[in-house]
């Protein structure tokens, strides 16, 4: 499913973006999940993988004008209840301690992809006069750690047929910082396609966690970093010290996460993506055994909560106002005017509430355009789209006739009339809360000659005043 643009030859009803999607051919109707997470991580091998290990081609990677093969060992695992044996050796890492927030926060499903990989060095005689071998390889490791995090991204359909609604990348902020704005903007590109895909993304850790990273991986190199090479701005490549040099009210964890939204929004006036799939949250937490993990654990869990909490639609309900457990304290806190600019530039927060804990205090994307705003619409949005793909795919093979587009029509409306008497759509009857157009308006001759199905729906959510226009395409032709 792909968010295309929002002009239509049909009758345009309100404004509102398009929701395009092409059916698999294989598989059957089911209820669309909403409660899975995945969280997807990516590490770069100094050393050869050894047996085992596949190939993988990166054309146009630097310092290879036609390419390499690059090898990578790729990891599944899947958790429906707490066990240890998928982090064997990782007592150093922050992996287990977020997953486990996942599921002491209400999850049900987690599924784990690690994406290991090693890049061959490049031979330095084919660089030009001009070209810096070591600035070379350092594009060269970036080039590669992006192709895997979208490589790994496909990985997602692999698992129990792609049920995986929400995404996360625990590590970003610790292993990847100088990536992260490029990162972010992968996978929200990604979710976007896929149409009900959502990435759950982490405020900036405690500086001081950072700087611990960064020393141990120097180590491990055999060297030792300089005061002057652990400040945030040596760290943090995107990072606008002089912006921020006068306000020392603004913590630098505050200002690494504003920096952080700016740089997302900075890489996508290249690209035609939203950050509609993409809510970040403040700030990181500290567990009961008192370690410090991203809260995008929690998070995805308390959606899956939520959801199941607020069925049979619990999609629909924003999820927020609702408790963290499993949580000692927050990692960072500060006061009204950090808070305040964190709540500008739409970044939720976790806050300690009297009698309730600390709760999820806030529901927004990073999408600037109001029909985006919330979490919920974006979600239940999603949640339609892929609805509607799976209660119709066996309609891929039918022929395009009269009482084909007459049934799929009237399936499409008795599910919708069900969203709206749930209280998921807007609109005092059905006819103001959603219309359903199969028929030869939107499946011309030529549309039907070439054996597809195209079936238009307008829909008016929760929260906004919009209708969203989903366009679902039908047909054995469109995989040709």
């Amino acid at each position: 499913m792909d968010l295309l643009d929002p002009r239509s030859d049909l009758e345009d009803l309100q404004p509102g973006l398009v929701l395009s999607a092409q059916l698999p051919v294989d598989g059957a109707a089911e209820q669309v999940r909403t409660d899975v997470a995945c969280f997807l991580r990516v590490r770069r091998s100094p050393q050869p993988l050894g047996e085992g290990a596949e190939r993988l081609f990166i054309a146009d990677l630097p310092g290879s004008p036609g390419g390499d093969q690059c090898e990578y060992r790729l990891t599944l695992n899947r958790l429906t209840e707490w066990d240890e044996s998928p982090f064997r050796g990782e007592f150093r890492t922050r992996q287990p301690a977020t997953a486990r927030s996942f599921l002491d926060n209400g999850g049900n499903t987690l599924h784990l992809i690690d994406v290991d990989f090693y890049v061959p060095p490049f031979d330095p005689s084919v660089l030009g006069p001009k070209e810096d071998p070591d600035e070379v390889a350092e594009l060269r490791e970036e080039a590669s750690v992006l192709r895997f995090y979208s490589w790994g991204l496909d990985r997602i359909d692999d698992l129990e047929g792609g049920v995986a609604s929400q995404v996360a990348v625990p590590d970003l902020w610790t292993a990847h910082v100088h990536l992260l704005p490029q990162v972010w903007v992968i996978i929200a590109e990604w979710c976007r396609q896929t149409g009900n895909r959502f990435l759950v993304a982490d405020s900036a850790p405690p500086l001081r966690i950072l700087i611990e990273e960064e020393r141990r991986r120097a180590r491990a190199e055999g060297v030792e970093l300089r005061p002057d090479e652990l400040t945030a701005e040596a760290l943090v490549p995107w990072y606008r010290a002089d912006k921020w040099a006068r306000r020392d009210e603004i913590p630098v964890e505050v200002a690494l996460t504003v920096d952080a939204v700016e740089a997302a929004r900075n890489e996508l006036r290249t690209r035609e993506v939203t950050l509609s799939c993409l809510a970040i949250y403040w700030p990181w937490v500290q567990n009961l055994r008192g370690l410090d993990v991203p809260p995008c654990g929690a998070i995805c869990g308390v959606y899956a909560r939520s959801d199941e909490e607020h069925g049979p639609v619990g999609v629909m309900k924003s999820p927020a106002n609702e408790r963290v457990k499993a949580v000692f304290d927050l990692s960072v806190h500060v006061d009204e005017p950090p808070e305040n600019l964190l709540r500008r530039e739409g970044i939720n927060l976790l806050s300690p509430q009297t009698g309730k804990g600390i709760v999820v205090w806030g529901a927004r994307t990073q999408c600037e355009e109001p029909i985006w705003r919330f979490v919920n619409v974006r979600r239940l949005i999603g949640y339609i789209g892929k609805q509607l793909e799976m209660d119709n795919q066996g309609s891929v093979f039918e022929n395009n006739t009269e009482d084909l587009r007459q049934r799929v029509a009237r399936d499409a409306r008795y599910f919708l009339t069900d969203l709206w008497e749930k209280g998921a759509l807007t609109g005092e009857t059905p006819d103001e809360a959603f219309r359903v157009v199969c028929t030869t308006e939107n499946n011309p001759d030529g549309v039907v000659e070439r054996g597809i199905l195209v079936v238009d729906v307008w829909v008016n959510p929760v929260q906004t005043s919009e209708f969203v226009h989903l366009q679902l395409s039908y047909g054995d032709a469109l995989h040709d």
